[in-house]
């Protein structure tokens, strides 16, 4: 269904074009004058208009002008009872997308309207395409068996789908977990499995972008909003239409701007950057934070009221360090898709390794352990991937995944805890976790080589 405007002073003309387009599922609004159908467009915005080339208090021509003047993007179909291709030309040149000649047969317009929507459409996905190609590739598989993993995955995907008419009036969902731990991939997911999956899914990362870029992506600008604004813009809210509106990192966006959000959310209605017109939020939002929005809260650096507006529905995703029987399947399965894109035969796992990624803290989560095994892969020639190959800091490894850092074993009020000795517990610790590998302790140790060998000679360590 779209929102259609017709302007016609011959009134049976107008009446009949309403009810075919009525009939058809659009919603149509007939206006007899150019300025009834000006002050209509300060309100909403529709999706295609027809406009007569002759009305009484101004011509057609004029009409497109004004109404592109202002910004207006919206595909136009002029109707000329004048059989000139001039008109047309002309029709043409000021905007117009297509046009009709009078008398009209309706399944002619039917058939001209139906064309020039999926035109814009189509426009409006190429243009979608654009905006967000640095995420193509982008895995989306969740991977895990995790019970409390699999769970939420169960709860996402149901949450995903109520039986609701308008993807405005699917329940508004708040993501919360570390940083890596998939949140981006859980909003995917719920859109995925949504009435609106063949819609746009709009990404945006409220922490990347300063105060000023954030309010003109969410929002828009019209022309001459501000200096660089040399022609109008839609926001992200916008073009959206009737997708879903993913606000990463929502915690970070600024204290005016969350009241701005909120007003939107409320009220399904927003304005550009400098404009006057409402237009309407048909998306579903998802939002997603790292960080503690009550403590935000209580800081006053976060909207209360906007909280409970987003936190409708919540999904709280678990840490890697409390998913350690996932990390085996998740480290191999990073490989054999690293495997595949660089063209590398995929390494074995060997055991100290496997048992090095599970005592680790994983303070990046699934995103680090991703990282971590592009890298191992990377430079593996299809061999056995050792402890030492991982890179992995022994700080975060004193104990098992899921625990909390160990505190040191040390007294240091002990008179037998020199320097000397911890040195000397601190070389023979790299050396056990590398293996035996100088040159690996030697960088887990922050030395080089020739300075690792030279406290080994003197300590009399064997390699």
């Amino acid at each position: 269904m779209a929102n259609l405007i017709i302007v016609d002073d011959e009134q049976t003309l107008l009446h009949s074009l309403q009810l075919e387009m009525n009939r058809l599922g659009h919603d149509c609004h007939a206006f007899e004058t150019a300025e009834q159908a000006l002050h209509h467009l300060e309100e909403m915005t529709p999706d295609l208009a027809l406009f007569d080339i002759r009305l009484p208090d101004m011509d057609g021509l004029e009409l497109i002008r004004r109404v592109r003047s202002e910004g207006q993007e919206f595909p136009i179909i002029v109707m000329t009872g004048f059989a000139s291709i001039s008109n047309a030309v002309s029709a043409m040149k000021e905007g117009a997308s297509d046009y009709i000649e009078k008398p009209v047969d309706l399944e002619q317009v039917r058939l001209v309207v139906d064309r020039t929507l999926e035109n814009a459409n189509i426009k409006g996905r190429l243009e979608l395409l654009e905006r967000t190609r640095s995420q193509e590739g982008q895995d989306n598989n969740l991977v895990g068996q995790n019970a409390e993993f699999m769970r939420l995955l169960e709860v996402a995907r149901r949450v995903a789908a109520p039986d609701v008419q308008r993807s405005a009036d699917l329940p508004t969902i708040l993501l919360l977990g570390e940083t890596g731990t998939g949140k981006d991939l859980f909003a995917r997911l719920i859109h995925q499995h949504s009435p609106v999956a063949d819609e746009p899914f709009i990404h945006l990362n409220c922490a990347a972008l300063p105060r000023e870029l954030i309010e003109s992506e969410l929002f828009g600008f019209e022309k001459g909003a501000f200096t660089d604004a040399k022609s109008s813009k839609k926001g992200l809210l916008e073009i959206a239409g009737q997708g879903t509106v993913f606000l990463d990192e929502i915690g970070e966006l600024p204290i005016d701007l969350q009241a701005k959000l909120l007003s939107a959310l409320e009220t399904r209605r927003f304005r550009r950057i400098g404009g006057t017109r409402l237009r309407t939020l048909d998306a579903r939002v998802i939002a997603a934070t790292n960080s503690d929005l009550a403590a935000k809260i209580r800081e006053g650096s976060f909207r209360d009221d906007l909280f409970y507006r987003l936190n409708v529905f919540t999904i709280s995703l678990p840490s890697l360090r409390e998913r350690v029987d996932d990390i085996e399947l998740l480290a191999r399965h990073f490989m054999a898709r690293f495997g595949r894109k660089y063209r590398k035969r995929v390494p074995e796992l060997g055991k100290r390794a496997l048992e090095r990624l599970q005592h680790y803290h994983w303070p990046g989560n699934v995103r680090e352990l991703s990282h971590v095994m592009e890298n191992v892969t990377l430079l593996n020639d299809g061999g056995i991937i050792q402890a030492h190959h991982l890179g992995l800091s022994t700080e975060s490894s004193s104990g098992p995944a899921g625990a909390a850092p160990a505190k040191a074993d040390f007294d240091i009020t002990d008179p037998n805890c020199t320097l000397a000795s911890l040195e000397r517990r601190a070389i023979d610790q790299a050396i056990a976790q590398t293996e035996g590998n100088v040159s690996e302790a030697a960088k887990l140790l922050g030395l080089s080589r020739g300075a690792l060998r030279r406290r080994l000679e003197h300590k009399n360590i064997e390699e």
